[in-house]
């Protein structure tokens, strides 16, 4: 049955339209709420369009019709468009009631055009005019509208289904879509676009464009695309314990009220840690909620619409990334405003196509050449630095993405016939010494009531990356020289921890002095905050950022200095830091980013004291629970064990506590059940302990003190397997019983040569 429109179409077309506007001025979205409960779009403006559209592509009716007919089907052609685009524009910016009235019409929108003669109609008028070498007005706006709808569609969400669940991939309407515009050629019309965006005439579609290949690729995961063998979670997933899992040793459990206890296995050995994290107020947990448009959890992809999405993605790396990354960073250049969503998007989808560029050797990473630009990368630094100025933690997180997926791809690009690309940008990257201390704030700008676990993650891998670059590219050089903005004046050797804590983010921070041989420091106020509310010190800490005043940084002259990639190192090593990762503990994830900086701020930069916190021991005696699997395990469960053999021999002093500020476990069981393990386990004995090399000289000031400081040679002699010369022979000297080095207010001119 073919569909007749009145006479009067248009004139009530325009009523619907004009009924809308009004209800925009209100709240509540009444009149969009009754034309989709009437359904008005399926039964009647659906219809229209595709019986428009025939007429007007039609050379017979071309032929007969007059030009006033055309006319009037052109503007019910557009009127339906402009429809389409106030139906199904997104409500994310809606309250909570509006959105929830709204998703399941919006979602029965989206079937309504996931049909063939809908694409084919929209589609084919958007043909008709972008081919003419010049359109009017009316006909450019009637393209730009066709692609809002296009892209309007594509973002209407699919009831979410987790990328492990089977059998209810037709649930995901965005996959029958995608098919239908494979079919009807609408996708080769985008890359046609795409590939072409660079060129005047198109300037105005690009931000929708780039929305289109979002959308297309949304929640799509890149191992998804190209087969991968499944991650380790799912793998270990599948594993079952055979018999031999319930034999080992022996342990012997004091519950603390002079009872002992045979304990059989590990898992019941270390089960009251599992239960500290069951009660949320014990230990504080970051968000993870994904805010923004950034949604980590991947999707099921139906397995006919992965050819698709391979196809879309080579050909858009072949052939449209680098004129259309390039031209969107030129209109990016020119925007007056950094905080947008097309910027930030624009920023995930180049990260995610050259993501997809380095998982499959096929492509040729020249094809994504534009975006390792000098001038480009330098952008997207910036980019990086003003969101985290601003806090504007999701699109600071697309900004990561992308440095990571850019570094990562400088790196492989190395040696071949890129080599000269790649040396430039990373020459200049490393040179400026403003740049280098973005990625130590990345690291020390996590707050766990403002940030979410998964921008952690990515902060934790953008970090590794960034490391392990800068050290094979250091490696590389005989010399290496830095850019840094240094203070008029020289240093200030009186500033005091105190100060310096509360404005530790400060370019201030950056230039004071840290020696360690004679500087009387009060006590590390770093042990209060770890102690207290993290929620608390955060605000706090946000709060008093950016208090340097516009004359002083008038005062910076920038000055060449040697770099020192170790001494760099040590940057990371500071309380903020550790809190930062240890949140990544509950539960492990990400650990094969975790597990490098724990064991560099732990190990090679000697700081164990900096875990010597309720909270933070507490997240890694988690990672002993053997219900818990993940990466690099045994090269955890070592570092873990031996941060702890330190804290539990430190925890025996009054003075070490004192000290080191070390903070006691409330679970006297399970502090008395790792005990018992570590007496019989291995774990954390191959590395030497480094905290008798810090108390080198302690005098006593009263009996209590001296009785303390005749148990430390025991102690001592307990860490160093007997060897206690030159450790605590030589007590002449005072130590202040604070921090003997104090490295929460680490300077970042450390890793110069001065």
């Amino acid at each position: 049955m073919e569909y007749l429109p009145s006479n009067d179409c248009l004139a009530s077309l325009k009523d619907i339209k004009r009924y809308i506007q009004m209800d925009e001025q209100g709240e509540g979205k009444w009149v969009l709420q009754w034309l989709g409960e009437w359904n008005t779009l399926e039964m009647d403006i659906i219809p229209i369009f595709t019986l428009g559209a025939k007429r007007l592509l039609s050379e017979k009716h071309e032929q007969e019709e007059n030009e006033d007919d055309r006319e009037h089907i052109l503007k019910v052609v557009i009127m339906c468009v402009e429809l389409f685009v106030f139906l199904t524009w997104s409500m994310n910016t809606e309250t909570e009631d509006v959105k929830t009235r709204f998703i399941i019409i919006l979602r029965r929108y989206k079937k309504a055009f996931a049909k063939s003669e809908v694409v084919l109609g929209l589609l084919s008028i958007a043909v008709m005019y972008v081919r003419k070498a010049r359109n009017s007005d009316r006909e450019a706006m009637l393209v730009k509208g066709i692609l809002y709808v296009f892209r309007n569609i594509l973002s209407i969400p699919d009831p979410f289904v987790s990328i492990t669940s089977k059998g209810l991939s037709q649930l995901e309407t965005q996959d029958t879509l995608i098919e239908v515009l494979d079919k009807e050629l609408a996708i080769d019309f985008f890359l046609t676009l795409l590939s072409s965006a660079d060129q005047p005439r198109f300037k105005d579609l690009r931000a929708t464009l780039l929305d289109i290949i979002y959308y297309i690729f949304y929640r799509v995961p890149v191992p998804a695309l190209f087969e991968q063998q499944r991650t380790w979670f799912e793998d270990s997933a599948q594993k079952q314990s055979g018999r031999h899992t319930n034999f080992g040793g022996v342990y012997a459990v004091s519950t603390g009220e002079g009872t002992v206890m045979p304990v059989f296995s590990t898992r019941e050995v270390l089960r009251p840690f599992a239960n500290i994290f069951k009660d949320s107020n014990r230990v504080q947990r970051p968000r993870n909620e994904a805010d923004g448009f950034v949604d980590r959890q991947w999707r099921s992809v139906d397995p006919d619409v992965l050819p698709i999405l391979r196809r879309v993605a080579a050909i858009f790396i072949e052939s449209c990334f680098n004129p259309f990354v390039g031209a969107m960073f030129e209109d990016t250049k020119a925007s007056t405003t950094a905080v947008s969503d097309t910027i930030s998007r624009l920023l995930y989808v180049a990260g995610y196509f050259v993501d997809i560029s380095l998982a499959n050797p096929e492509i040729d990473l020249g094809c994504t050449c534009a975006l390792v630009q000098t001038q480009i990368f330098g952008q997207v630094m910036r980019l990086a630095s003003t969101y985290l100025e601003l806090k504007e933690w999701t699109s600071l997180d697309s900004a990561m993405y992308c440095i990571q997926q850019i570094l990562l791809a400088l790196a492989k690009i190395r040696g071949t016939k890129l080599n000269s690309l790649s040396e430039n940008v990373l020459s200049n990257l490393f040179y400026d010494g403003d740049a280098l201390d973005l990625f130590v704030k990345l690291c020390r700008s996590f707050r766990p009531t403002k940030s979410s676990h998964p921008f952690m993650e990515q902060v934790a891998r953008l970090t590794d990356t960034f490391l392990n670059t800068l050290k094979e590219y250091a490696g590389s050089r005989s010399g290496m020289y830095v850019k840094k903005r240094v203070r008029k004046g020289g240093k200030n050797k009186n500033k005091k921890s105190v100060k310096s804590e509360e404005n530790a983010e400060d370019e201030q921070a950056a230039n004071d002095s840290m020696s360690v041989d004679g500087q009387n420091k009060e006590v590390d106020t770093a042990v209060a905050t770890v102690s207290g509310s993290e929620g608390e010190v955060a605000d706090t800490d946000d709060a008093k950022q950016g208090a340097e005043s516009d004359s002083e940084a008038e005062n910076d002259v920038l000055v060449e200095r040697a770099f020192n990639f170790s001494k760099f190192e040590g940057a990371f090593a500071t309380a903020d830091v550790a809190k930062s990762f240890s949140f990544l503990l509950t539960p492990p994830s990400s650990i094969e980013y975790v597990y490098p900086m724990l064991y560099r701020i732990a190990v090679t930069c000697k700081r164990p004291e900096l875990f010597f916190k309720e909270k933070l021991i507490t997240r890694l005696l988690i990672l002993f629970d053997d219900s818990l699997v993940y990466p690099l395990r045994m090269e955890m469960l070592d570092l873990a064990s031996w941060i702890f053999r330190q804290y539990t021999t430190v925890m025996e002093s009054s003075v070490l506590r004192k000290t080191y500020g070390a903070e006691p476990i409330k679970s006297k069981l399970a502090v008395e059940c790792m005990r018992s393990f570590l007496k019989s386990s291995h774990l954390g004995t191959k590395i030497e302990p480094v905290i008798t090399r810090h108390i080198v000289k302690i005098l006593p000031s009263d009996k209590q003190g001296a009785a303390e400081v005749e148990g430390l040679d025991d102690v001592a002699n307990d860490i160093n397997g007997g060897n206690t010369t030159g450790v605590l022979g030589d007590r002449q000297e005072t130590v202040p019983d604070a921090l003997l080095e104090d490295m929460d207010d680490y300077d970042l001119d450390q890793y110069f040569n001065l």
